[in-house]
């Protein structure tokens, strides 16, 4: 080894002591990347005479560590040996992965080779993920004679070695089945690979720092630390700015409701109504064309990548359903974005209608205080939660062109004609701003915009917290379940084909409905042309009940406007330090109803919350 390469090779060594990040490019060979001293390298080698494969170059990219070089001319043993052994000194052991392209005599899409016994459980593990990330690659796991190695190169180690080293190596051969028989690469099928890959390989590199070293949580969190790439925050942002131009609930919910309410009272309850609708000001075409301008593409991070294309499908969806609105086509976009209704929610709406009576009769005996009333109790809740952080903040509007009340980027907004009991302002006032607010807040804390705007689908877990809210706080009666379960028979009988008034009378005379809440249960779901979102709050707040009784943390779902199936990537963002726990708790997770919290996961049903 020459002079210099000696001298390059203690700068990598004393980067490791360090802990310092070090790029090193070697000419017309290859580079080390470790963007933070971690004990696990990726490498992709090649002979100089091949064309390197871009899936496994950008797989490279998404590493904290990796080795991408040329082997002809470069002998990249020479450099590893001391560099995974520094490694595994410092860090108690070290992995290796080092990935080819298969022969083309492989008859799964991917094969993982292993050499030493103690790596055979994380083989397993990734194996396992990977299936689970990609059910339609084939993976099987073979346990060679020999330490991993792609073939027609030399071996990085052999089995003497590798001997109570504590260096593990294991090998990954993948076909290239995102490149065509003319040599066109196929890209959805190659970001399938590069992005189930990646994500197996975070999973699995995690999972040997846990089991394998001997780093504690914290510095697993600083070594698992990434921060947001310029595109990644210009894409959050164009995504966001989009997002900002049209509020899509407003644009769909009538202008008229009132009087569209005594018209139709006017008409025996026999004709439409007809709705009046805020102006489009957007076109939709345009946003379309910025938002697939996007270059979503060459991001690296799965993760971020499969968030921002998840986003932009949606803004796709809802910006359509705007265009379509007032049309038959609004119904199927609905479908889209906010879903069906299942047979097993049906069932449940049905249940909870007949096991129950309206309770407003009850009821009279309460104090009813109108808008302003409700927006001054409002007020109050803002100075409470105000004292955890200053900057907290809620604009309250009373407004004409809104029906009953909605929470708009953080503004709570109250119909001029909105009248309630005391009672039930103490639990909306936890629906709307303890949870639609104050997570509002928490979201615009984060590096990402999308947290405070809402993922894609945040609306089911959203809405089912929210309404597990006014049971935390004794605000949820009979009479408010009812009218959530009464959303979902509407949202199946419209989606039935069914006209307005059929649904009103079926809301009146089966379920014994007054006909002003009829009207306003039947006109929130045949808006725009038929919005299936209401069915989300039953069908939120029973996912919700069960993702409670297994034991799992309410206050992650405090962070911002996601879903469920979210929190595995929130956990992960968390791990990375790319987003921050929730800095505002609502009144309703306080100490004060821990015990209502008890109950509620000991129940685990909705029909227990009766």
């Amino acid at each position: 080894m020459t002079e210099d390469k000696n001298k390059q090779l203690n700068r990598l060594l004393n980067a490791i002591n360090k802990r310092n990040a070090v790029h090193y490019q070697i000419p017309n060979a290859g580079k080390f990347i470790f963007n933070k001293i971690v004990p696990y390298v990726f490498i992709y080698r090649v002979k100089d005479a091949e064309k390197r494969d871009k899936m496994l170059s950008d797989l490279a990219k998404t590493e904290n560590a990796s080795i991408v070089c040329r082997s002809d001319e470069f002998a990249l043993e020479d450099w590893l040996k001391p560099i995974a052994q520094k490694l595994a000194e410092e860090f108690g052991a070290c992995l290796l992965v080092e990935a080819w392209i298969a022969d083309k005599d492989q008859t799964e899409d991917i094969q993982i080779h292993v050499g030493q016994k103690d790596i055979l459980p994380l083989a397993e593990y990734f194996q396992k993920n990977m299936r689970k990330e990609a059910p339609e690659i084939s993976i099987s796991l073979a346990k060679d004679l020999h330490i991993p190695m792609p073939p027609d190169l030399p071996a990085l180690y052999n089995q003497k070695e590798l001997q109570n080293k504590q260096i593990l190596l294991m090998g990954i051969s993948i076909k290239q089945n995102y490149i065509d028989n003319n040599d066109l690469v196929l890209p959805i099928m190659m970001r399938l690979y590069r992005e189930s890959l990646a994500k197996s390989l975070s999973r699995l590199f995690f999972e040997f720092l846990r089991v394998y070293t001997h780093l504690n949580a914290t510095a697993q969190k600083i070594n698992f630390h990434q921060v947001l790439t310029p595109l990644m925050s210009d894409i959050d942002g164009a995504l966001s700015q989009e997002s900002k131009k049209f509020d899509f609930l407003l644009m769909v919910t009538p202008l008229n409701t009132t009087d569209a309410w005594l018209q139709f009272k006017k008409d025996k309850f026999y004709k439409t109504p007809k709705f009046l609708y805020r102006p489009m000001h957007v076109d939709p075409d345009l946003v379309k064309r910025r938002l697939y301008n996007l270059r979503i593409e060459d991001i690296y991070d799965p993760t971020m990548a499969y968030i921002f294309r998840d986003k932009r499908a949606e803004l796709d969806s809802m910006v359509t359903m705007l265009a379509d609105r007032g049309k038959e086509d609004f119904v199927h976009g609905s479908l889209q974005v906010f879903g069906n209704v299942s047979e097993k929610l049906i069932n449940s709406a049905t249940a909870i209608l007949m096991m129950t009576e309206d309770e407003d009769a009850k009821k009279r005996s309460d104090e009813i205080i109108n808008a302003h009333d409700f927006a001054k109790l409002a007020r109050e809740e803002v100075k409470f939660l105000q004292q955890q952080d200053p900057e907290f903040n809620c604009p309250i509007r009373v407004r004409e062109d809104i029906s009953g009340v909605m929470v708009n980027r953080g503004a709570l907004n109250i119909s001029t004609e909105y009248k309630l009991t005391k009672q039930r302002a103490k639990a909306l006032i936890q629906h709307e701003i303890g949870t639609h607010v104050v997570t509002y807040f928490n979201g615009r804390q984060q590096p990402l915009n999308l947290f405070s705007l809402g993922v894609p689908g945040y609306e089911e877990l959203q809405e089912g917290l929210a309404v597990l809210s006014e049971y935390i706080v004794g605000g949820l009666n009979n009479s408010r379940l009812r009218i959530i379960a009464a959303r979902v028979l509407a949202v199946q009988h419209m989606l039935l084909g069914n006209s307005f008034s059929d649904c009103f009378f079926m809301l009146v005379d089966q379920f014994a409905f007054k006909h002003e809440t009829a009207f306003q249960i039947v006109m929130r779901v045949y808006r725009g042309g038929g919005l299936t979102k209401d069915a989300l709050y039953l069908k939120g707040i029973m996912e919700l009940l069960t993702y409670l009784k297994d034991g799992n943390n309410v206050h992650l779902l405090m962070m911002g406007k996601i879903r469920k199936d979210y929190l595995s990537i929130i956990k992960d963002l968390l791990q990375k330090d790319i987003l921050v726990p929730p800095k505002i708790i609502p009144r309703y997770l306080f100490p004060d109803y821990s015990e209502q919290w008890k109950t509620v996961k000991r129940k685990g049903n909705i029909f227990k919350l009766i």
